[in-house]
């Protein structure tokens, strides 16, 4: 029995895994320029998905889900990987605090504070990461100068570069990113609480899945209602799927959605490359159908538990029967 629990529970967490990073795969195409940042710097929100699944099922889950949530986004980028690890790195560092800190007391206050200490973590450890690492990489791959990277911070305040130390770079970085991905934090943070809840008595529902015996009715209509949302969830990330292909297949006709324009123009070239490996396309294709393959584990679970509860209330009314003619006959 607690084997087949236990597999129950890693199938659910896998599938909400899945779920969770196929949203931030997509989340993170959308890119908002802030009008206070350079251009090379945009908001995405592609850390909540992640954020949500370190409460919900552990810290660790949520640096994974950063980690495949940038690993599908590595082909479509343009930044050469720089700015896939420096989204793995600052993300993990958010969601791994947030998760250890709530994992002790799982209370609404300790989930506040934990991603709170998480967002300041990031906040700070942006600086460094930025300072040794992003830019340079920058600046040795790219072959994007550091003045440019310095005047663009000065276009927008132009003492930003002479304040508070004597590294125009440092200065930039300081009172630009540290505060940009402090805000972001804070951001995510506002809308994972608006949004938990709901989520928490449905999709991620720890007992979505469970195998333990149902004591009433009420409870057979609580698991029931839980598994199909479940299931129409998956229906979505399908449809979203759907909506993918139609972009890939149709782009002029769905030139409004820029983003999602340009990855399938991108995912086309690379596989119309015949420099590109039969491999390499495979592993491209099962990217590009990261939602799909989501929605599809996602109904197939829904079908499948939903069929199973109906069987296990039937064969427990069939075993409560005798018992009830018993007490009839006393």
């Amino acid at each position: 029995m607690r084997t087949r629990k236990s597999s129950h529970d890693s199938i659910r967490r896998l599938a909400i895994a899945a779920m969770l990073t196929a949203v931030a795969a997509a989340l993170q195409y959308l890119e908002i320029p802030i009008p206070l940042m350079p251009s090379f710097v945009k908001l995405d929100l592609s850390d909540l998905p992640a954020l949500l699944g370190a409460f919900s099922l552990g810290p660790w889950w949520g640096v994974l889900i950063q980690l495949v949530k940038n690993l599908l986004h590595l082909p479509f980028g343009s930044s050469a990987g720089v700015g896939e690890l420096c989204n793995f790195l600052l993300g993990g560092i958010f969601v791994l605090v947030s998760g250890l800190v709530y994992q002790r007391h799982k209370t609404r206050g300790r989930a506040l504070w934990g991603s709170a200490t998480g967002a300041a973590a990031m906040a700070l450890a942006s600086l460094p990461l930025n300072y040794f690492l992003v830019y340079p990489a920058y600046v040795a791959i790219l072959q994007f100068p550091e003045e440019a990277i310095i005047g663009a911070y000065e276009a927008i305040l132009g003492s930003v570069a002479h304040v508070p130390t004597a590294n125009p770079l440092l200065n930039c970085l300081l009172i630009f990113n540290v505060t940009f991905t402090l805000i972001k934090g804070i951001l995510n943070i506002v809308i994972c609480f608006l949004i938990y809840k709901p989520l928490s008595k449905t999709v991620l529902n720890k007992a979505l899945l469970s195998e333990d015996a149902v004591p009433d009715a009420d409870a057979y209509r609580k698991k029931r209602r839980n598994l199909w949302i479940l299931t129409a969830a998956g229906i979505l990330f399908l449809l979203v799927q759907a909506f993918l292909w139609a972009v890939y297949l149709f782009p002029q006709v769905f030139a409004f959605a820029a983003p999602f324009v340009k990855m399938s123009e991108l995912l086309k070239g690379k596989l119309a490359d015949p420099q590109t490996s039969v491999l390499l396309k495979v592993l491209l294709l099962i990217v590009f159908d990261a939602m799909g393959n989501a929605g599809a584990i996602a109904v197939v679970l829904g079908a499948v538990n939903l069929r199973r509860v109906k069987r296990r209330q039937q064969e427990g009314h069939l075993d409560d029967a005798p018992q009830n003619r018993a007490k009839t006959a006393e």
